[in-house]
């Protein structure tokens, strides 16, 4: 596994802890809504990516 496919494996959960903690300290919806819809086309590219390997 190189160095760049840890990052596209990692990156859809680091973007779900952040919504995560925006949600548990109260921050308004757009800062806990903004990190998981960002996160779904990242984690579908990393599939797609997987399948192709």
């Amino acid at each position: 596994m190189e160095h760049g496919d840890r990052g596209a494996r990692l990156a859809p959960g680091m973007l779900m802890l952040v919504a995560l903690r925006a949600a548990l300290t109260g921050l308004d919806w757009p800062r806990i809504a903004v990190p998981l819809i960002v996160s779904l086309p990242v984690h579908l590219a990393d599939l797609a990516r997987t399948a192709r390997s």
